[in-house]
């Protein structure tokens, strides 16, 4: 359970990997039969990723009967939702079932191996349909959502084309050395974050002139509240006699001073050399951190190169050796040049000679007869008749026999 316990945040971003590719689908289904409840167009791949993801802890003989329940409830939900019942309804539940069965095979395999590249490609596809539903005025609204889906999926593709090519370029090793794994992770995040922010650019050019929009009505409020404490001319001698009715009227009608427009104006410059002065230490305050940032960058950058040729083993410098590639040429030509000792003749062997070569014919032909003695062999076979196989064990055995004294003679 502890070791569950430990890899289940692995486990579980590999499941909302999943998720994420499978959510389009989930997304338009929702929006096309559900229009009105947009709480259905996301939460059902959402309660899965849940469902599923806990699975994980459980042992593995109760993954099935939890994943087949909840993809009991999950057809459940949508068969008892209260709405005119439709067959076509329970089709958001589709893409919850598949993700659910998915993930149980997923548990056995290693860490970032739970999904093959073909399934990873499908997800992307999935992905890219996605995207071009949301532009139809028919699926009006699930663009923002879909797009939030879609940057978390790129990033987390590109965190498993990362960690797979680590894994491939460490030649078969276990893990690759952790610091090489942050630096890596680290560099992935800032070129998916300049790549995030260059495609949206448009929006986020937009919500910089909004927030420049609303920096200059800030700056005119406060250029109205200082203008409101300045003096107004009274109102002539004909009004100082009207009641309180006509004070409001008065003053209304009441035109500001020359010290007043002229103050209006101080105010405006000074408003305007403020706002000035904000934007220049604004900026040089992000030309120093951004110079901060380019340096330790930079450096990272240099401890990442240095700690790679530290850690990191190029195996396939071996493959450069001249020497070894000719010398392995040439055993390999005289392998194959080599000829095959010349076997005499049959008219040539005495009998021993002929005894022993003709059981050495007989055992490859027969393979299955190897292991065993030779008397054993022969009376196995079923094609032999008895006395052959003992005639032929017999002027094997003393064939044998004869060289075993003849060696003890000589030797």
């Amino acid at each position: 359970m502890n070791r569950r316990l430990r890899i289940w945040p692995m486990k579980a971003l590999a499941a909302f990997a999943l998720a994420c590719g499978m959510f389009p689908v989930s997304v338009i289904l929702g929006r096309w039969l559900f229009p009105e409840s947009r709480a259905l167009w996301g939460l059902p791949m959402l309660f899965s990723f849940l469902w599923g993801a806990g699975g994980y802890l459980l042992p593995k003989k109760g993954r099935v009967p939890w994943t087949v329940l909840g993809s009991v409830l999950s057809v459940l939900f949508f068969a008892l939702y209260p709405s005119p019942f439709r067959l076509q309804n329970l089709l958001p539940a589709v893409p919850c079932v598949v993700y659910l069965w998915l993930l149980p095979p997923a548990w056995a395999r290693a860490v970032w191996e739970e999904w093959s590249p073909g399934l990873w490609i499908a997800d992307a596809g999935l992905q890219l349909a996605g995207q071009a539903f949301a532009s139809r005025p028919a699926f009006s609204g699930v663009n923002p959502l879909l797009m939030i889906v879609f940057l978390l999926y790129a990033f987390l593709l590109l965190l498993s084309l990362n960690r797979s090519g680590i894994r491939d370029g460490m030649h078969g090793a276990e893990k690759a050395p952790a610091p090489i794994r942050r630096r890596n992770t680290a560099l992935v995040f800032l070129v998916f974050l300049v790549a995030a922010l260059a495609s949206a650019w448009g929006a986020l050019a937009q919500w910089l002139g909004t927030a420049w929009y609303y920096i200059r009505l800030g700056v005119g409020y406060v250029i109205l509240f200082f203008m409101s404490l300045l003096p107004v001319n009274e109102a002539s001698q004909g009004g100082q006699g009207m009641g309180m009715e006509g004070f409001g009227a008065a003053a209304e009608a009441a035109e500001p001073s020359a010290f007043a427009l002229f103050m209006e104006k101080v105010f405006r410059v000074l408003a305007f050399i403020l706002l000035a002065v904000l934007l220049f230490f604004a900026l040089r305050a992000l030309v120093k951190k951004l110079r901060q940032l380019w340096v330790r960058l930079s450096e990272r950058l240099r401890l990442y190169a240095a700690a790679s040729s530290e850690d990191y083993v190029d195996e396939a410098e071996s493959t450069l050796n001249w020497e070894e590639k000719t010398q392995s040429i040439q055993d390999w030509m005289k392998e194959r040049m080599r000829r095959a000792p010349k076997q005499p003749r049959w008219e040539e062997l005495n009998g021993r000679e002929r005894v022993r070569s003709l059981y050495r014919q007989y055992i490859r032909r027969r393979p299955e007869a190897q292991g065993a003695t030779v008397r054993e062999a022969l009376q196995k076979d079923a094609r032999l008749s008895r006395s052959t196989a003992d005639a032929f064990a017999r002027l094997y055995e003393q064939a044998r026999y004869d060289a075993d004294q003849m060696r003890k003679q000589v030797l």
